[in-house]
């Protein structure tokens, strides 16, 4: 599990296709005197993925397909900057929100503008997710936990701070890039809990009827 507090940048070193997949390594000072070990769960611009081998400040990964084709990967080149978070421990502060590393779908920058101090991101994204984007609510770009600040049916916009766009892949982007979206979990499972809800009291209604 994390947080959407990004850690730090990496550098896509090697991405090697074969028929299943991609094998990824990525290269990141960070990686050097952690905990972690074979197995051990990584953010790559949000997508959870398990490092095979670890060799100094290099991580070694697999995406297999179907993580390539519902996330930015496939269309990721060798160089490329990548955010990297770190799984939380329970010595770590819970700042952020509950961010799982599952990549709902792809969204497209409409726009990245300084406006003030700060900067506005507005984002495309496929409109049958937008149940789950409230303003105020929390959303993973990339990795990055963002504030929901304006929504519609298929798009949203979030201020960005100067120290998150200095300290994330933000300040690569530019309109037209595609970026991972991660909607929050805690949506996902009200909407199943008024789902059920719904269900039980149908199935009650059709016992009481007949």
């Amino acid at each position: 599990m994390f947080t959407g507090l990004i850690q730090g940048m990496g550098v896509i070193e090697s991405m090697e296709k074969f028929h299943s997949g991609k094998k990824l390594v990525i290269c990141w000072d960070g990686f050097i005197n952690t905990r972690l070990k074979q197995g051990s769960s990584v953010a790559v611009d949000g997508v959870c993925l398990s490092i095979e081998k670890l060799a100094g400040n290099m991580a070694y990964f697999t995406a297999v397909e179907e993580t390539i084709q519902r996330t930015t990967f496939k269309y990721r080149n060798l160089g490329e900057l990548v955010n990297i978070e770190l799984p939380i421990t329970p010595e770590t502060f819970m700042d952020g929100h509950i961010v799982q590393g599952h990549i709902d779908c792809i969204g497209e920058i409409v726009t990245l503008e300084k406006l003030g101090a700060q900067h506005i991101l507005k984002i495309n994204y496929d409109s049958k997710f937008s149940r789950y984007i409230v303003p105020k609510g929390s959303i993973a770009v990339d990795g990055i936990s963002l504030t929901v600040a304006r929504s519609s049916k298929s798009s949203f916009s979030c201020a960005i701070i100067p120290d998150t766009l200095k300290r994330t892949t933000l300040s690569q982007k530019k309109s037209g890039d595609y970026v991972n979206i991660e909607f929050d979990v805690l949506a996902k499972y009200v909407e199943k809990q008024l789902s059920n809800s719904n269900s039980s009291n149908y199935e009650d209604d059709f016992v009481a009827t007949y």
